[in-house]
């Protein structure tokens, strides 16, 4: 049986261990916040007929470990797009605020040329297992936290230096006792392009996102992602992180984060 991010308590969803942040364990993680506003937007007025495009969120303040209340609307619902927004409340206080953007499914048959396929990356299969930043710790001593419920298949970069490609798959549900989806299960990886392309800018400082944006053609097949990132920095100390999404059949998507600096204290 898998862990699980949060177990409800009537309304509140209350974090585990499992959402610990790598930077401070009194926090949430970023995929931690993500993975819950997806799965509460995608519970949102549920309709087969119309998929997630597009999910924006601002990570307006550090959220802490703490029983949480999501507040959800429909902004905009018109016949071919929706509009939805979530907010994330922590002791009464917006920690978080998300928009999902939502097509209308209309079947097409695409002229070969428009078929999007090929250019996965190696893998998952032949390369070797191992722990997100070293989230998994010693045999039969998981420690708390997301990245110890990733499973790990480097590809290349991953090195401080401000590119990398990995395959990942996440081992845990977002909420207990309820389906994690393809969409909520994208939120919750969504999160993870700004560690594959962590760039370390000495004086253990590093880049911290305030914001996550995911965008999807398609919802994936399977539990293996792959996260082709690149961080770019300024002298400002400011930057962004794009990363390319494939599942084994192919593109997916791409996410795009906003960096900020902060001290990286789990470099030791």
């Amino acid at each position: 049986m898998k862990d699980a991010l949060y177990h409800r308590d009537g309304s509140l969803y209350v974090p585990t261990e499992r959402t610990n942040s790598p930077w401070d364990s009194r926090l949430l993680h970023g995929g931690a916040i993500a993975g819950l506003m997806a799965h509460v937007i995608d519970r949102h007025e549920p309709d087969p007929e119309w998929r997630i495009l597009r999910l924006t969120h601002d990570l307006c303040r550090p959220a802490p470990r703490v029983p949480l209340a999501i507040v959800t609307e429909t902004l905009r619902a018109g016949q071919r797009i929706q509009l939805i927004q979530a907010r994330m409340l922590a002791d009464g206080q917006e920690v978080a605020r998300s928009t999902a953007l939502r097509g209308r499914v209309q079947p097409v048959e695409l002229p070969d040329h428009a078929v999007v396929t090929g250019g996965v990356p190696e893998g998952p299969e032949g390369l070797a297992s191992e722990g997100f930043l070293g989230g998994r710790g010693q045999p039969g001593k998981r420690p708390p936290g997301l990245n110890a419920a990733i499973e790990m298949r480097r590809v290349s970069g991953f090195a401080f230096k401000g590119e990398g490609t990995a395959w990942l798959r996440i081992e845990a549900d977002v909420v207990a006792g309820e389906p994690t989806t393809a969409i909520s299960y994208m939120g919750m990886m969504s999160d993870f392009g700004n560690g594959i392309g962590q760039l370390y800018l000495g004086g253990k400082m590093g880049c911290i996102n305030a914001d996550i944006d995911l965008h999807l053609n398609r919802y994936p097949d399977g539990e293996w992602i792959c996260l082709e990132s690149r961080t770019h920095m300024e002298p400002t100390g400011l930057g962004t992180t794009h990363t390319r999404l494939y599942d084994t059949r192919g593109p997916i998507g791409r996410v795009d984060q906003c960096l900020v600096l902060r001290p990286m204290q789990f470099l030791g």
